[in-house]
């Protein structure tokens, strides 16, 4: 081996690993963020830096830039979190530096620097206000500890509206996606106004029962964000529209203010819960005219980006044979309102209505679908014959142009065939229309059973029996009809009479989902439970409920302590397992999967009496 060969190696080799270091750095995200930007002097606040990607583990410490002339460095900590996603692994580390603010005024944290991979990272800048120390300040706290108070402090908890575009065109969609930004424990929310959209055809994106979340981090602050609600918009008419604000109720579970150590011992420790009424901002759209220049007269309005085609199951037939012609209109944009097209036929052709179907995709930012007519043709006389290319003109706003649609043209080689010749209604399949054919359709093919003579009907017991039955009948139709009117009219007791039933459903709909790797859904479905069966008995709004209030309804009622306590220490559980970062063994699910069921029976037992 010459020295040629050996230098190209080496200059290969080290290509190799200078390409895996630059891969392996593209897999490292560096955040920070601080968990209050206004502090009280002498008061401590926390600086997290948020290391994720594959290469966390090599990644050097971070290097802090100087902050002695505003705060006095107090300690630091670490905590790592692994996930496994879709068969891939998720690594992220967070370092917390603590500190204490010395100094008043508006200071600026330079960007943190964190080298991997031979490439060096930076953080944004942050931006931190130190003011005066008051008595009613409140102390700092972590980024995962419920605020404390009569609710969530300004800025903590809102609701964000975001569209693709603020101008379109008539009849092109608009997708809106409302998220939920919150730095406080939220355990449960409903909507309490939908957002208007009076002018707009809307088609909605489905949103899971439990809502993905991901952390955000917006003026140096990091919020969990969650998307509940995503819908497309379709204007009808030009102008300007607005989509008026969508509004929740959240269920905020807040620590009270403790005065004592003595209220911090006897006090709940999972906090208590607020309702706060939050709601997004409204929305402007300009909707744009469609354009008049270049307009074909057979426009019909369809707008977005469609295919059309056409098929036939044969070609060769004769005449009087029926013949399936489908047409298929596939593509981006609102499918649902697309007209049915007009077919050029031949004059001898005897063409039945077309029978339609339909089909929406949902998926990501765009709506589209497929639309098939399907016709019956049958031929009434032989020879050539040709059905025109079908026409559709479409308006595709990318290219702010109108698009004329054509099929092929279709050409049938008809024989001569049977010469009878049937006159049918309309509105038949093509299987019905085969069938016309047949000379004789029986209406009966089975020979009918037969009784023995002599025996007397009127003295057996089966008439006894049939006489009997209808009172019995209406004596429970009767009864039924009133079981049926109070149900409807009296919604406690529909409600009351249907807790059991739906908290058994939701049971066993957690009992699907024993396995580690669903331990979030686990535990809200199991809430869903518990909170369903006290909304149900106690006919108030899951969304409402209050424990404090619901504990006061119980010892008015005069329950048990124990079996009151039990069943809300089975309720905090779900919540604090649905925000925790551990995780639960399969074990450990079930043995609490059998405790929320006892505390069911149990309050079922001590209510009914």
């Amino acid at each position: 081996m010459n020295h040629k060969t050996i230098a190209s190696i080496v200059f290969l080799y080290c290509f190799f690993c200078l390409g895996l270091s630059t891969i392996a750095a593209d897999d490292l995200a560096v955040k920070a963020y601080v968990d209050n930007t206004v502090v009280g002097l002498n008061q401590q606040f926390t600086l997290h830096v948020e290391l994720s990607g594959k290469d966390v583990n090599s990644a050097s410490n971070p290097q802090l830039p100087k902050m002695d002339h505003f705060s006095a460095y107090l300690g630091s900590g670490t905590s790592q979190n692994m996930q496994f996603i879709n068969g891939k692994m998720s690594i992220s580390k967070t370092i917390s530096y603590h500190f204490q603010a010395t100094k008043i005024g508006k200071f600026q944290i330079d960007p943190i620097t964190v080298n991997a991979g031979g490439k060096q990272f930076q953080t944004d800048p942050l931006a931190i206000e130190i003011q005066k120390a008051s008595t009613q300040s409140r102390p700092s706290r972590r980024e995962d500890t419920p605020v404390q108070g009569s609710g969530p402090a300004e800025g903590d908890l809102f609701l964000r509206a975001l569209v693709n575009k603020r101008s379109v065109f008539q009849n092109e969609p608009v997708t809106v996606t409302y998220k939920i930004y919150t730095r406080v424990n939220v355990s449960s929310f409903g909507f309490s106004k939908l957002p208007g959209t009076t002018g707009f055809w809307v088609e909605e994106f489905p949103i899971g029962r439990q809502p993905e979340t991901k952390a955000e981090i917006i003026e140096g602050k990091r919020y969990t964000v969650a998307t509940i609600k995503k819908m497309a918009l379709f204007p009808m008419t030009p102008g300007k529209k607005t989509i008026d604000p969508l509004g929740i109720e959240c269920e905020v579970r807040v620590q009270r203010r403790s005065r004592s150590i003595f209220d911090d011992f006897f006090s709940d420790p999972f906090g208590r819960s607020v309702r706060k009424m939050i709601q997004s901002p409204a929305i402007t759209i300009d909707v744009l005219p469609l354009p008049e220049e270049g307009r074909p007269r057979d426009f019909s309005g369809v707008v977005g980006k469609f295919k059309l085609s056409s098929t036939v199951d044969k070609t060769n037939v004769k005449t009087n044979e029926a013949v399936s012609l489908k047409v298929i209109i596939e593509g981006q944009g609102n499918i649902r309102t697309i007209p049915e097209l007009e077919i050029p036929f031949p004059p001898d052709f005897e063409v039945y209505p077309p029978k339609s179907s339909e089909s929406v995709n949902r998926k990501g930012t765009t709506i589209s679908g497929r639309k098939t007519y399907e016709y019956v043709l049958v031929p009434r006389v032989s020879g050539l014959r040709r059905i025109k290319p079908v026409r559709l003109t479409t308006f595709e706003p990318v290219s702010k142009s109108y698009k004329i649609l054509e099929t092929d043209e279709i050409v049938f080689d008809v024989a001569k065939g049977d010469e009878t010749f049937i006159v049918t209604p309309t509105g038949l399949t093509k299987k019905e229309v085969e069938l016309l054919g047949q000379d004789i359709r029986f209406i009966k093919t089975e020979m009918t059973s037969f009784r023995r003579m002599g025996t007397l009907f009127s003295n057996s017991f089966l008439l006894l029996t049939l006489s009997i039955f209808p009172l019995l009948t209406l004596g429970g139709a009767i009864l039924y009809r009133r079981h049926s009117d109070r149900i409807h009219g009296d919604e406690a007791y529909a409600r009351d009479r249907r807790a059991s039933r739906l908290a058994k459903k939701r049971l066993s709909l957690a009992n699907t989902l024993l396995k580690p790797s669903a331990q979030k859904e686990f535990y809200a479905e199991v809430g869903r439970a518990l909170t369903g069966y006290l909304g149900d008995k106690l006919n108030i709004a899951e969304a409402g409920m209050i424990s404090d209030d619901i504990q006061n309804i119980f010892r008015k009622k005069g329950l048990d302590e124990g079996v009151v306590e039990h069943y809300f220490e089975c309720l905090n559980s779900c919540d604090l397992q649905r925000f925790s970062p551990s995780n639960s063994s399969e074990e450990e699910m079930k043995i609490f999967l059998q405790k929320a069921e006892n505390a069911i029976v149990r309050l079922h037992r001590a209510i009914s009496k």
